[in-house]
């Protein structure tokens, strides 16, 4: 009964998704995803008949996923490295005025930090594969039966036999930048240069990135320094900027981790709590490290003059 219920419910979608291609209202790339996820390979051959099958259209958000890299990894060692700075703060005891000149000063230096980096590695990274792509390039023009023989021998160790390893390469070897291609990937484990890779973009993405969330738990933490928290409470000493922090960081977190899953096509859910629970991790370890110090080295501490 349950297989019959299963059945009339994948029927019932296949149906209506199908009704979706014939008017064209459903974007291909989603439903060529949605089908994967489904495991569904009707879904999938309806697709590619109604929406063709041509290779160059199997985009597989690559557009997107250009700049997801410097966002994600700018966005999270902004908030993390900033909200750290806040945990220590808290589990010394210190005074919260630190949190102001020691955030404000460790998120745009850091920032910047970040987004050369960034730009240098993948600067870096271009510049190296370019250097090999001219070598092997020349390598081919002067002997090329040596090249040839070389990418042969690479198909064999990959399980290819000796006439059709034979027939690829010598097929391929009459296009030049294919051929080229190939041995960038088989010889030294290079993808094709990509013409629209822009490392400088990827340097700013980075920077803005980490400046946009690490704003987060720092403007939360101050601002809600401002408020008299006393006012509305009986309970000494009562401050709810720290955890009002900690709520945002989480959330923040959490929202990365998603966006991160929408882009590489994963469980939202999954992904969010493994960012949150990875960045929590590194907060109390700061939180943990502000606790101890305190307690045992530092004997008398200088509240700064308000």
């Amino acid at each position: 009964k349950k297989h019959h219920i299963w059945r009339s419910f994948k029927l019932s979608y296949y149906n209506e998704y199908k009704s979706y291609l014939s008017m064209a209202e459903v974007n291909r790339d989603k439903l060529v995803h949605k089908s994967y996820e489904l495991k569904d390979a009707e879904l999938s051959k309806a697709t590619h008949d109604a929406c063709g099958c041509v290779a160059a259209e199997e985009k597989h958000k690559i557009s997107q996923g250009q700049f997801i890299k410097s966002i994600i990894y700018g966005g999270l060692d902004g908030i993390i490295s900033t909200f750290v700075v806040i945990c220590s703060i808290e589990g010394g005891k210190f005074n919260p005025l630190y949190a102001l000149v020691l955030g404000f000063s460790n998120l745009v230096g850091d920032a910047i930090s970040m987004g050369m980096g960034d730009y240098l590695s993948a600067t870096a990274d271009r510049e190296h594969q370019l250097t090999e792509y001219k070598r092997e390039k020349w390598e081919f023009e002067v002997n090329p039966e040596g090249e040839i023989s070389e990418m042969i021998e690479l198909l064999e160790e990959r399980g290819i036999s000796s006439e059709d390893a034979e027939l690829i390469i010598r097929t391929t070897a009459k296009y030049p930048e294919i051929f080229l291609d190939q041995m960038m990937y088989y010889e030294l484990g290079f993808m094709p240069l990509d013409e629209d890779e822009k490392p400088a973009k990827q340097g700013v993405v980075t920077f803005f990135s980490f400046c946009f969330f690490g704003l987060v738990p720092l403007l939360t933490y101050v601002l809600c320094g401002a408020i008299p928290w006393e006012n509305y409470s009986r309970i000494n000493g009562f401050d709810l900027s720290f955890p009002l922090s900690c709520i945002a960081t989480a959330l923040t977190l959490m929202i990365l981790g998603a966006i991160k899953a929408h882009i590489s096509n994963q469980k939202w859910l999954l992904s969010s709590l493994k960012t949150m629970l990875m960045g929590a991790a590194a907060c109390a370890a700061s939180y943990a490290i502000g606790f101890l110090i305190s307690k045992y080295l530092i004997k008398n501490v200088e509240e700064p003059q308000c």
